[in-house]
């Protein structure tokens, strides 16, 4: 049985672990851990994501499902999660800067926006150095609930 939850200081291993197989960076993680979710399959990591939040924006910094896994909605419903525990401490607005999931992003509801109007959100050089992508995506929160999901069986 398939269960979300957020992620803790025990969970680290496991997040890193996954990063690890993604080949994306693991550093920092432990230092936004309770901005992380992580799906469980009968007790077996499948799928986790991320966000760095500053004041009422998140950025997601990963998103990773197993590739054994892939398919199978789990990016779709992790990122949900996400978006509501993002929601639940006061996001307002979400963005993504991925080039390679561009169309994932799209599909779930995200609105690309242009890198010059990203700009106006980010005031911090942290953030900035997040954003070294081509493309931008964003969600508004709570309204990125409103909307029927994009996902097409």
């Amino acid at each position: 049985m398939l269960e979300i939850r957020m992620a803790s200081l025990d969970d680290i291993h496991i997040l890193k672990e996954l990063l690890k197989e993604s080949n994306l960076k693991a550093d920092e993680v432990e230092n936004y851990i309770s901005n992380c979710m992580i799906a469980y399959d009968c007790n077996t990591a499948v799928a986790a994501a991320g966000f760095i939040q500053i004041d009422d924006i998140a950025i997601i910094t990963f998103v990773i499902v197993k590739n054994t896994r892939r398919r199978e909605y789990l990016g779709d419903g992790i990122v949900k999660a996400l978006l509501n525990l993002a929601d639940k401490r006061g996001v307002t607005r979400v963005f993504v800067a991925e080039d390679h999931c561009a169309l994932f992003f799209k599909k779930i509801g995200f609105q690309e926006m242009p890198l010059s109007e990203s700009k106006n959100y980010f005031n911090t050089i942290r953030a900035t150095d997040l954003f070294r992508k081509n493309k931008i995506f964003s969600a508004t929160l709570p309204d990125f609930f409103l909307k029927a999901c994009k996902h097409h069986h």
